[in-house]
């Protein structure tokens, strides 16, 4: 993982950000940064996460802490964007696999990015608790929810024969945004992501999938 989460803000797929690091020392620190944030997270809310305790277990000064991150939402945006950059491998890997309909790759996608989600204690966090106040956070959002939309096009036309038209990334978002809005209400209701609220978002995505698309597929 470290090697991972080192470049977790230097993927193209999650635009241009501040936090850059070339030389082989910086890239250390920042990486000793951001893992001592999610280990913090395994054991303590977002809510009482200081700067300082990320530097005191990273053993960097907070004065070269600044360096990297100017606070610590901005490592917590780091962490989210490590989020992204797992999410965004996994669901490009579903291009491999074999599936029967595009409703069972449209389960499948949700289950990736459920499992991905559930992997560290404080992804769900980053994503519907606190997270979303963080400065630079809905802009992330947008843009991964912008990214994840292409990919599910992208596999739509590898493995179905299922006309895509101009516009139909927006049909995507949509179902994106549904199953989204389901799993930040069981995530407010419970404090995880539900096996129930699961298996209701892949009922309602499909179902708004299913007044555009065609059933057909190779």
């Amino acid at each position: 993982m470290p090697n991972k989460i080192a470049d977790a803000s230097l993927i193209p797929e999650l635009a241009s950000r501040p936090y850059k690091f070339t030389s082989q020392r910086g890239r250390n620190r920042r990486t000793r940064l951001l893992s001592s944030a999610l280990d913090l997270l395994r054991e303590k809310p977002m809510s009482e996460i200081t700067m300082a305790m990320v530097c005191e277990l990273a053993e960097i000064p907070r004065s070269s802490a600044y360096h990297f991150f100017p606070s610590v939402d901005a490592i917590f945006l780091g962490i989210r964007m490590y989020h992204g950059e797992r999410l965004i491998e996994r669901i490009k890997q579903l291009h491999q696999e074999k599936f029967g309909s595009w409703q069972e790759y449209a389960e499948r996608f949700i289950d990736t990015a459920v499992a991905i989600s559930r992997s560290e204690p404080g992804f769900l966090s980053l994503i519907y608790g606190f997270g979303p106040l963080i400065s630079g956070a809905r802009e992330l959002s947008l843009e991964l929810d912008s990214k994840l939309a292409s990919l599910s096009l992208e596999g739509f036309e590898h493995h179905f024969s299922i006309p895509i038209e101009e516009g139909d990334t927006e049909i995507f978002n949509i179902a994106f945004g549904i199953v989204d809005g389901l799993f930040r209400y069981s995530y407010r209701r419970s404090g995880t992501l539900q096996d129930e609220i699961i298996s209701e978002s892949k009922k309602a995505a499909i179902a708004y999938l299913s007044t555009y698309l065609k059933e057909t597929a190779d």
